[in-house]
């Protein structure tokens, strides 16, 4: 199939209490051929998801990527948006300083995460097409970004319950097998890289009130995002460290969960004001007051 458009994609990665909790990756195609239509998927589905037992935020993004990239071989332009600087850098920076350090960090420790690393390597290597990294703020209303986050979240979720087998390539079971997070991880005894059966929804975990607001709320349209041209941080950057990035990730991602959790106690702080409202203007009712006179006090 002659493909002459450039084929975008989301990817994420979670994991649930975030290192060694309950890990998930996810991609989602959203190819536009032309302004009046969305393309059929190029690989033939729209999105994919897995995840394990055991994880980490890095390792569900770095296999998001992967997996993707399997997916879309061809000559076409590909652009990848994901909201980790981190699996851009690994992608597209950090990656030449390792390979001319033998897979030693700046610190002459093993690259964590290699065989994921060079998986992607080898894939951007054989491609022929183009391949962009874009990267977009997480949890900011990005609507691919926050529906990927939600394929990536939802695995681990289930994942966690042990409502589902580990779904990771081989080499990302290589990562958790011999990395520090193998104890207590759950390898399937068939390591399938593709799930063929749609997984079932996750249980509503949202109260009436917050049903009725979301309902109420539009869907948002996709934007665009600015395509990076440079890393944020640089391979010859002796300041900044694979670790600080690492802590900085995980910052900003309780920082998102604490800013979401603030908006819900907000919103619940406007219905308990408007219901307060609504009792003393009730009260301040003589009719009211005439009425239940008997039990005020």
């Amino acid at each position: 199939m002659t493909i002459n458009f450039t084929v975008t994609v989301s990817t994420d990665g979670s994991a649930l209490n975030n290192p060694n909790g309950p890990m998930g990756w996810g991609w989602v195609e959203h190819t536009r051929e032309n302004p009046g239509g969305v393309s059929t998927a190029i690989s033939g589905r729209s999105e994919d998801c897995g995840g394990a037992s055991n994880g980490t935020n890095q390792i569900g993004e770095l296999t998001a990527v992967l997996q993707c990239l399997r997916e879309h071989p061809g000559d076409y332009p590909l652009v990848i948006e994901t909201d980790s600087q981190y699996a851009i850098n690994c992608s597209t920076t950090w990656i030449k300083g390792w390979k001319r350090n033998g897979w030693k960090n700046s610190k002459k420790e093993p690259v964590k995460n290699a065989e994921l690393i060079k998986a992607i390597d080898a894939e951007l290597t054989a491609r022929t097409g183009s391949v962009d990294f874009v990267w977009v703020k997480g949890h900011a209303g990005n609507f691919y970004n926050e529906k990927v986050d939600d394929l990536a979240r939802g695995f681990a979720e289930r994942a966690g319950r042990g409502e589902i087998d580990g779904k990771m390539p081989e080499e990302g079971w290589s990562v958790l097998i011999n990395g520090p997070y193998a104890r207590g991880l759950k390898v399937p005894e068939n390591r399938e890289t593709r799930i063929t059966q749609p997984l079932p929804e996750p249980e509503p975990k949202l109260g009436l009130w917050e049903e009725q607001l979301l309902a109420e709320v539009e869907e948002p349209e996709p934007h665009e995002s600015t395509l990076v041209d440079q890393p944020l941080f640089h391979e010859d950057n002796g300041i900044i460290t694979e670790e600080l990035i690492t802590r900085l990730n995980q910052a900003t991602e309780r920082f998102d969960a604490a800013a979401q959790r603030l908006q819900l106690a907000s919103e619940h702080m406007d219905q308990a004001v408007a219901k307060l409202d609504e009792a003393i203007r009730r009260f301040d009712d003589g009719s009211w007051k005439s009425n239940h006179q008997d039990t005020l006090f």
